[in-house]
């Protein structure tokens, strides 16, 4: 088995969430910081694809009553480069998403 394949298959695409996802992105993922974006690299919680995000401040913040009293959340996309069955023409991963509390320091 390659690194960037799962270990169960390759599954659908599919725009879905849980709460288990940002606590296993937390855990396993690596952070670098630049100066004006934040680079989120592991393997997808969903596919278990291997992923990368790119988090640029003030793009990817959450739209919610929360998100305005701490802008700290993010939410973050799987990117993988699979070829999940059913995804939509010119988008990358296999839909799985997930918000994520970025703490960086200034």
């Amino acid at each position: 088995m390659r690194d960037d394949e799962p270990a169960a298959g390759v599954l659908p695409y599919a725009e879905v969430t849980d709460e288990a996802y940002a606590a296993q992105t937390a855990a396993s993922f690596t952070v670098r910081e630049f100066e004006f974006a934040v680079l989120l690299s592991g393997r997808c919680p969903r596919c278990d694809h291997t992923t990368t995000s790119t988090v640029v401040d003030e793009l990817y913040r959450r739209d919610t009553p929360a998100a305005a009293q701490d802008p700290g959340y993010r939410t973050v996309l799987c990117e993988c480069e699979t070829d999940h069955p059913a995804r939509p023409a010119g988008l990358r991963g296999c839909g799985a998403y997930w918000t994520l509390r970025l703490e960086v320091e200034a």
